[in-house]
């Protein structure tokens, strides 16, 4: 059989050769590139330029966090897929960067401003982001802010700044580097809830426009969708990331495709909720522990995730009839308020040699939860005195695994015994895990 690797490798070299072009080429010769006209590409280099300049005067964690953002630009611009409308975005970030960090501290990781009807949110290292998921929904769920910007069609109109329009669909691109993806990037998520709040808003004035919106971000959402087990469609929050599937974003966007379907009667968007709730259904076991829900596969969900998902999955019962979305919604909630549950062993712990250890015996004892807890452990004696041992506090996921116990190093009858709070601040004390015997 003829042997593929000197193609592969010509391939190979191809690839890296036109990679190390592009990333040679300067930003105005990537902007000329793809066709900014030279107006625009005069004042996209005119903000860089302001950009470098502010983070020099400023220096410390501002100056980081603008350079960051320009790094990011030029990594952009560089790339095969940017094009005039990418560009915008990017330099619309890029602006409000400078405009904002020039006469503000810079919010801490995990902060969410508005600027000029954009969510941005502040990213260690990476300054301040536009985030389209955040920006959509405000929309959908709107509060003071919103309001005193002049109602939702108002932040809806506004928030049309960060779309990139690609044929009949509205895509909403993330700018910068996270979880080992490199921008820019898309989640189905943002564009589901950036079809509900279009819908939000067309159903409070009637105006066909956002119904339109609506619709292309739909449309967008489809795009993103993977075929999976029996024609199912499951929505990735990570458009790149399609095995890292992430039940809040998923549901989040099937409950658009159920507002899509409604407001336009189009059988494309009914197809889309029906298959996507096919594939909700078959996996829906997987992502519950018992006394906990799953993030991911494998992954326990934080709280804020808890409380969406319990929230998503009564709609999502409400919607179709089906109890076994609104029974694990309820599960949800319930779990958010129950103390853990915590055993130790099934099977009695044989006794342990001290001549078998040159120092301190130990137990690696199995522990299970059902729920990610922080446990805090003690080795008492037999009558509840101190042993000498512990406690010692170690946070673990739920289910079952084997921590190491040290005991000590006398003969005697010990308890070892554990308290459990889970990420809720639910919390179990006391509870007797496994006794234990040190022999001569």
């Amino acid at each position: 059989m003829r042997s593929r690797l000197p193609v592969l490798l010509c391939v190979l070299v191809g690839a890296l050769a036109l990679a190390s072009t592009a990333s040679a080429a300067t930003l105005a010769q990537n902007l000329t590139r793809v066709g900014v006209p030279a107006a625009t590409k005069q004042a996209n280099l005119d903000s860089v330029s302001r950009a470098k300049a502010t983070a020099k005067k400023l220096g410390g964690t501002r100056a980081q966090a603008i350079n960051a953002v320009v790094k990011s630009a030029n990594q952009i611009a560089a790339r095969k897929d940017f094009t005039p409308d990418i560009a915008r975005i990017v330099f619309l970030e890029l602006d409000a960067n400078t405009t904002y960090l020039s006469s503000h501290a810079l919010p801490s990781s995990g902060t969410r401003i508005r600027i000029d009807g954009v969510v941005y949110e502040s990213y260690t290292g990476q300054g301040l982001r536009i985030q389209p998921l955040g920006t959509y929904f405000a929309i959908l769920e709107p509060g003071q802010g919103i309001v005193a910007e002049g109602g939702a069609g108002a932040a809806m109109t506004s928030a049309q700044k960060i779309v990139v329009p690609v044929g009949e669909t509205y895509q909403l691109p993330y700018l910068f580097p996270y979880a080992g993806t490199s921008p820019p990037w898309y989640s189905a998520m943002a564009e589901g809830v950036a079809a509900s709040a279009g819908i939000s808003v067309w159903n409070r004035n009637g105006d066909d426009q956002y119904l339109d919106w609506a619709i292309r971000f739909g449309n967008a959402a489809i795009g993103y969708g993977l075929t999976v087990e029996n024609n199912g469609l499951w929505f990735p929050l990570y458009v790149s990331k399609p095995n890292y599937r992430v039940l809040n974003g998923h549901l989040q966007t099937v409950l658009a495709m159920s507002d899509l379907a409604d407001a336009t009667g189009d059988d494309g968007f009914a197809d889309a909720f029906n298959r996507s709730v096919a594939a909700t259904k078959a996996v829906l076991p997987k992502y519950d522990t018992g006394g906990w829900g799953r993030y991911a596969i494998g992954q326990d969900a934080p709280v804020k995730y808890m409380t969406l998902m319990a929230s998503q999955l009564k709609e999502l019962g409400d919607i179709t009839g089906d109890t076994a979305f609104t029974t694990m919604g309820q599960e949800f909630s319930t779990d958010l308020k129950t103390p853990p549950v915590l055993t130790g062993p099934t099977k009695p712990i044989k006794p342990l040699q001290l001549r078998k250890f040159k120092d301190k015996p130990f137990v690696k004892l199995l522990i299970k939860r059902d729920k990610p807890v922080k446990l805090t452990i003690r080795v008492t004696r037999k009558g509840g005195g101190p042993s000498g041992i512990g406690p010692f506090s170690v946070d673990v996921a739920s289910g079952s695994g084997r921590i190491k116990i040290v005991l000590p190093r006398a003969k005697g009858m010990y308890a070892i015994r554990a308290d459990a709070k889970d990420w809720a601040g639910n919390r179990v004390k006391n509870v007797l895990l496994a006794a234990v015997r040190v022999k001569g």
